[in-house]
């Protein structure tokens, strides 16, 4: 083989590896655009049959809010201005520095479960079945205290399998004053002042300053009843009452009552954003409850029928018997029995 030989057969084969190379890099790229769009179009396609975290699924709509309260919590006005106010607050920041955290106080039927469905139901268009929508019960879901620390591992797991599926998720946990000591300690992470965190289990980064945590609990009711009684015999009206009067005795009282905030970290560490009192309800906020009951079964009461399902309910305390103690809890069964008797008489003929 002569000089030109030697030269030009390396340079042929150099020139046929370049060749090469540029033909799978623009093969791997051209794989990658067509994988890209693949994923988006299945992504896509996904959201048209399933819920996603996106804006289709997750459009909070305060304003449906503000017309269900105002439709259907009776005697609330504190907590539906709160409300209102924290979820317009944090909605419009495009950087919260943290979850928004709210606890609901006041003693049963009162409306605190109640309006925890009716913001799902205005945020996710799923409402409390959107799988980004997490409900917990004190009694139900942690019951043995003994089994703290599991119950510990598995809200930990929970939470954050639940923000890293989407940031925008809400977690509501009813009955916080039946759950174990020391339980909700493990929460504080999440409701901190972090807009996102890396698990310490994984290397998962997860956003958590969209989302949004509920508490539900009787603590502090005690406090409140009292505090609204003694406001009511100095002469002040219900309407006029602030959340000011209420914030820091409700907060103190879940402090030292037996549950899960007893001495708990999330009040120590001011990680909760608002104390929202429930007000103990009075006879006229029950019977606007049994005449929104005998509306939906389609029925106008008699003063006979309202008086029946009245006469179910107990009043204190003593001795100005003021509130209903069991609030509007209760009062569907009553009012179902009700109509079920008044429709099944029968008719006599003349």
């Amino acid at each position: 083989m002569n000089f030109a030989g030697h030269v030009l057969v390396p340079l042929f084969i150099l020139a046929l590896i370049a060749t090469a190379r540029c033909e799978l890099l623009t093969l791997g790229l051209v794989g990658s655009v067509v994988s890209g769009i693949g994923y988006y179009v299945y992504e896509n396609y996904k959201c048209t049959y399933q819920e996603c975290c996106t804006d289709e699924y997750i459009k909070p709509d305060l304003d449906k809010l503000e017309y269900m309260l105002t439709a259907k919590l009776y005697g609330q006005q504190i907590a539906h201005e709160t409300i209102i106010t924290a979820l317009r607050g944090h909605l419009g920041s495009n950087n919260s520095p943290k979850a928004l955290v709210m606890s609901f106080h006041g003693t049963p039927g009162t409306g605190k479960n109640y309006v925890a469905q009716m913001i799902a139901t205005a945020f996710y268009k799923k409402g409390v079945e959107s799988q980004y929508f997490h409900f917990f019960n004190g009694r139900n879901d942690f019951p043995l205290q003994q089994k703290v620390d599991e119950y510990k591992e598995d809200l930990y797991r929970i939470i954050s399998k639940g923000l890293k599926q989407c940031e925008k998720s809400m977690f509501v946990f009813d009955e916080v004053d039946k759950m174990p000591e020391n339980l909700m300690n493990v929460l504080v992470p999440f409701l901190d002042y972090y807009s996102y965190r890396k698990s310490s289990k994984s290397s998962e980064s997860m956003i958590q300053n969209k989302a949004i945590f509920i508490f539900l609990s009787n603590t502090g009711s005690t406090q409140i009843v009292k505090h609204l009684t003694s406001l009511w015999e100095q002469g002040r009206k219900r309407d006029d009452t602030r959340l000011q009067d209420f914030e820091k005795l409700i907060a103190d009282g879940a402090f030292n009552e037996k549950g899960g905030f007893h001495h708990s970290d999330a009040i120590q560490t001011n990680v909760i954003d608002h104390y929202v009192p429930f007000l103990p309800l009075e006879e006229v906020h029950v019977r606007k409850c049994l005449l929104r009951i005998f509306s939906e079964r389609g029925v106008l009461p008699t003063k006979e029928m309202m008086e029946e399902a009245l006469s179910h309910l107990t009043f204190g305390p003593e001795p100005h018997n003021l509130y209903s103690m069991a609030g509007c809890k209760r009062i569907e069964q009553k009012v179902a029995a009700i109509v079920y008797r008044k429709q099944s008489v029968p008719r006599t003929d003349n």
